[in-house]
């Protein structure tokens, strides 16, 4: 009595007849999904390997896209509506990738994270570069302070404190859609008047200053980097380090060319136009790079390229020629002609 009640059991797990018709030109699929059990596990493992493999590919987005322009309209700032259009594509066109959980396809990206990490970090340099010039005396806490603060926060975080993954955080896309908000009403006061966007020499230096210190971190990252893994069989994090630090010289790009925008008197005052048309193309190039794999091979190595070392030579330019224009804008105009 007992196996013929085991018999039973089976015989109702097994997949109906109408399945078995469907499956029939593949004798051995149908074989294998004989029941349900077994359908239901060859469904789940088809999903894992197509959900993620194909999620990934579609999600995957690194945007290079150097030619747009920034003008400024009327008394705001070129630089930040070149900050706000950053984060908007970033955060609203595409997904912010380096917060995403597993359960997200793009979770098993890193590259485009990277890239997304890398050009935050340079809007965020410079935003706490700005409110610090612009803002140092203004008695209340501005939009672009907000702002710059709320650019601060770490990438990396959806739901949870990255201190404690039981209490709950503010997700870093909402904290930079906020920022993106402050940065929108700052450019708004500057064009009622409310504030002002000061274009003097001394301040496009600071701002020259900060992204300097900046890229040589990026420097020192990279020679790390190459000093320390060019000579494994392979390093598996040299595509990180160099999505990173080119997503930080793509955004700096565009950032400098706004800023030459809202600085342009001054820059054809000291005489910094062509040092200045130099950096951006330098950065351009740097933005441009585009290897199908990421290698961090032996300086002298016949046959296998070092890219970290081919980014790090448009870095170290860059910061020659960011040194040049600052000594540039901080030498003393004359005057006139002493007799």
């Amino acid at each position: 009595m007992r196996k013929i009640q085991i018999k039973e059991r089976i015989l109702a797990l097994r997949i109906p007849q109408r399945l078995k018709v469907l499956l029939r030109p593949w004798p051995r699929l149908r074989n294998l999904v004989n029941t349900w059990p077994k359908l239901i596990l060859l469904f789940i493992a088809a999903f894992i390997f197509l959900y993620y493999p194909l999620g990934a590919m579609v999600s995957e987005n690194i945007d290079k896209t150097t030619n747009y322009e920034f003008h400024k309209k009327g008394s705001q700032s070129a630089t930040i509506g070149a900050m706000a259009f950053l984060i908007r594509r970033e955060v609203y066109d595409k997904s912010w990738t380096p917060s995403l959980p597993f359960v997200f396809p793009a979770s098993m990206l890193d590259n485009m994270p990277s890239f997304q990490l890398g050009l935050m970090s340079s809007i965020g340099t410079l935003s706490k570069a700005l409110a610090q010039r612009i803002d140092m005396l203004s008695q209340e806490e501005s939009p672009l302070q907000t702002a710059a603060e709320l650019l601060q926060y770490p990438g990396t975080i959806w739901m949870f404190s990255p201190d404690n993954n039981l209490v709950p955080a503010p997700s870093s896309n909402s904290q930079y859609r906020r920022a993106r908000k402050q940065l929108q009403n700052y450019n708004r006061d500057l064009a009622e008047g409310q504030a002002v966007f000061i274009t003097k020499a001394e301040d496009l230096s600071y701002f020259l200053k900060a992204i300097q210190k900046d890229l040589a971190k990026s420097s020192r990252k990279l020679e790390t980097q190459i000093r320390e893994h060019s000579t494994d069989f392979y390093d598996g994090k040299a595509d990180d380090v160099f999505y990173y630090e080119q997503g930080k010289l793509y955004a700096y790009y565009l950032l400098l060319k706004a800023l030459g925008t809202d600085y342009k008197e001054t820059i054809l005052q000291h005489n910094i136009y062509q040092p200045w048309t130099s950096l951006l193309k330098t950065l351009e190039n740097a933005s441009l790079l585009s290897p199908t794999i990421v290698r961090n091979g032996e300086l002298d190595s016949l046959t296998a390229p070092n890219h970290l070392a081919s980014l790090g030579y448009f870095n170290h330019k860059a910061i020659a020629l960011l040194q040049n224009m600052q000594a540039m804008l901080n030498r003393p105009q004359t005057q006139g002609i002493a007799k």
